[in-house]
C-alpha cells in the first residue's frame, strides 16, 4: 500500500506542471525560450568556444533561417556577443540572445556554415579566414536589440526622465532674417 501511494505521488509530481509549493513563476520567465529544445521554438542552440572562434549549433538541421551578431563590451572586462536568430518555421520573429565571450573575438569577424554536419546547423565566428569543407555564411543586419524581450534594460523610461533632442535654451541668432520665399529682410524691418 505504501509503495503504491508513493507511486501515485510521484506520478502526480511529474505529470502535474504546478509547482507543489503554489509559487507562480513570472510570465515573462515562463514564456522565456531558453533555445535548450523544450521551449515554444523546440530548438536547441549550443554556443562553444573553441581556438578563438565561436561556433553555434542549431538543432535539428535546417532551422536556422537567419542569424544576426553585434559585440557589445558592458563593462571593461566583459565582451558579449549579442545574437540574433531567426527560425525557419517563423522566419520573420528574431530572438535576440547574449553570450559572454571568454575568447577575444574583435568586430570584422567573418561567418562560415559547416554543411557536412548531419544533425545540426553549424556556423563558425571568426577573425581568421577558414578552409577545409565551411562556406561563406551571409549574416543578417545587426541586431537593434541588445537584449532579450522582456530584459529590464529594455523597459521604457518615465515620460518625465525623458529629454527631447533640440530643447535647449534659444539664444540669440546672428544670422540675418529671411522672408518665407529666402530673400534677405532689411535690419528691423517686418518683426
Amino acid at each position: 500500500m505504501l509503495i503504491k501511494s508513493f507511486a501515485i505521488a510521484l506520478g502526480f509530481l511529474f505529470l502535474n506542471p504546478t509547482p507543489l509549493s503554489g509559487a507562480e513563476t513570472q510570465d515573462s520567465e515562463a514564456n522565456y525560450d531558453r533555445l535548450d529544445g523544450m521551449g515554444k521554438s523546440r530548438k536547441k542552440v549550443d554556443v562553444i568556444e573553441w581556438e578563438g572562434n565561436l561556433e553555434i549549433h542549431v538543432y535539428p538541421k535546417g532551422s536556422l533561417a537567419g542569424l544576426s551578431l553585434k559585440l557589445d563590451k558592458p563593462s571593461k572586462e566583459k565582451l558579449v556577443m549579442v545574437i540574433g536568430y531567426r527560425f525557419s518555421d517563423n522566419p520573420k520573429t528574431q530572438l535576440i540572445r547574449r553570450a559572454i565571450l571568454g575568447i577575444p573575438i574583435q568586430p570584422g569577424f567573418k561567418a562560415f556554415k559547416d554543411p557536412s554536419e548531419a544533425d545540426f546547423d553549424k556556423i563558425i565566428i571568426s577573425n581568421n579566414g577558414l578552409s577545409n569543407q565551411v562556406v561563406a555564411f551571409q549574416l543578417d543586419p545587426e541586431p537593434s536589440q541588445l537584449y532579450p524581450d522582456g530584459h529590464p534594460a529594455l523597459a521604457e523610461k518615465p515620460e518625465g526622465e525623458r529629454k527631447p533632442a533640440g530643447t535647449s535654451p534659444k539664444k540669440e541668432s546672428k544670422r540675418p532674417n529671411y522672408d518665407e520665399d529666402g530673400t534677405i529682410k532689411p535690419f528691423g524691418m517686418g518683426e
